[in-house]
């Protein structure tokens, strides 16, 4: 029986097992950890820059989990010798509460002053920081949750100048939607002083994620052997689409599951368990699964949920919404294979749409030609041309990861994919049923295989 470990504990274990300083990959935004590639570089120089010049107001955004308050926390330790810095992640502030905030963490507050009172004390005071040669930056974090109000505010505040410089640095920080938010006509006034802005994205390629996970690891003191797989990677990029934050989770969780087998490698197979483990494969209302297209892999922005399209057939081949062609399966030209569906868009004919046959009973529906060869007359081996129906088939039950799956399920049957023999066959069609966590897709998984087994007409 499993026992339940809490976090320490989950931590110690990792750390003892791999050998590690810490844990690599925590979702705190801890400075230390900043990756310093060209896009957070870019955005830092452009903060500090900004800062520095005293432009006034700047705007960072990025979608959720690209990294954006890990920039920030690194800004701040970069410049903390010579800015003093007021951070703020109140998404419920008003314009009048901002000003009080701000003077209060700066040690000027009174409550029973006015808000022009207040904004007359603290531009005394940010003239005296001048004075001296020290700034005072503004920090306001989940931009987008702010009111119309509290963004005018905002704007208010960046109008304490001199006539040399803007006496209050303010960065604001948000998700994409505060682009176009501050788009409004109303807003214009912030946007028009907007003087810096910087936006942050995902890891674009699998060469980035591997130099992601390699830097955390460098960070907590791992000296050993890769613990990631190049397929390994190549899976967490899939899964990931290179948002850091996603990248973190789906990596802490396979490395548990690494080593609670006692690998310290981490494979494909394993992230993918991790992954679906965390449902970052499925949408609440049906599976909704992209094929990797061909040559160099580039995930889409729309990154942990993948989108669904329908598909259009031309004949021999299928074209996606992204452009990626993919050979139709011979022998059934009326039932193309889709490249991304979901749950209205099935094009198999399933008799138990609820969930399919269960694993375990599958060898023995699928044809009688198991229990033959099983029996004696071993020898022959899978046609090379059923694995391509076979991974075609498994590619819409679960996506991408198909053929990572397909592999380890081999390998732990103890036999290659060039001399597979037709008496394992069953089971291996089994084990990969396992692997499909949604009943509907597990089902029509198994009716392809059922209909391709026919086709074969095995003695």
């Amino acid at each position: 029986m499993h026992q339940l470990l809490s976090s320490e504990e989950h931590k110690a274990m990792l750390e003892s097992f791999f050998g590690f300083r810490e844990t690599p990959f925590g979702v705190t935004p801890d400075p230390r950890f900043f990756y310093g590639n060209h896009s957070y570089l870019e955005g830092l120089a452009a903060l500090v820059h900004g800062i520095q010049a005293k432009k006034g107001l700047m705007l960072v955004t990025g979608e959720v989990g690209t990294g954006k308050t890990i920039l920030i926390r690194t800004l701040m330790r970069h410049l903390e010798a010579n800015v003093q810095f007021v951070f703020v992640s109140n998404s419920h502030v008003t314009s009048y509460g901002l000003v009080e905030l701000l003077v209060q963490s700066l040690g000027l507050g009174n409550k029973e002053k006015s808000r022009l009172e207040m904004i007359q004390d603290l531009n005394e005071h940010l003239i005296q920081r001048l004075k001296q040669g020290r700034s005072v930056a503004l920090i306001v974090d989940e931009g987008q949750k702010l009111s119309d109000e509290a963004l005018e505010g905002l704007c208010d505040l960046s109008n304490l100048e001199t006539d040399e410089a803007k006496l209050l640095q303010i960065v604001l920080v948000g998700q994409t939607e505060l682009a176009t938010k501050l788009g409004k006509s109303s807003l214009r006034r912030i946007k028009q002083r907007i003087a810096v802005h910087h936006r942050l994205g995902s890891l674009q390629t699998i060469n980035e994620v591997e130099s992601y996970i390699r830097h955390r690891l460098e960070i907590v003191g791992y000296e050993g052997p890769e613990i990631f797989a190049r397929e390994a990677v190549e899976a967490i990029w899939h899964y990931s689409s290179g948002t850091p934050r996603v990248i973190n989770i789906i990596c802490d969780n396979a490395l548990t599951a690494a080593c609670a087998v006692g690998k310290k490698r981490v494979s494909a197979y394993l992230v993918m368990k991790a992954a679906g483990a965390l449902l970052l494969e499925r949408e609440s209302d049906g599976p909704r699964i992209r094929v990797a297209e061909a040559g160099p892999l580039k995930p889409k922005p729309a990154a942990v949920r993948i989108n669904s399209k329908k598909t259009e057939t031309n004949g021999h081949e299928i074209k996606t919404g992204n452009g990626s062609e993919v050979p139709a399966l011979p022998e059934h030209p009326a039932e193309p294979v889709a490249a991304e569906t979901d749950k209205d868009h099935l094009r198999f004919t399933v008799a138990d749409q609820g969930g399919g046959i269960e694993p375990d009973s599958m060898a023995k529906l699928l044809d009688p030609y198991f229990t033959t060869k099983a029996n004696g007359s071993a020898g022959h081996s899978v046609a090379p041309q059923f694995f391509d129906h076979l991974i075609r088939a498994a590619v819409q039950a679960m996506g991408p990861m198909a053929d990572f799956v397909l592999r380890e399920q081999i390998s732990a049957l103890g036999e290659s994919r060039d001399a597979f023999p037709e008496v394992k066959l069953g089971r291996l069609i089994e084990s990969v049923s396992r692997e499909i966590l949604n009943g509907t897709m597990r089902a029509c998984f198994q009716d392809a295989m059922r209909r391709e087994i026919s086709a074969l007409k095995i003695q």
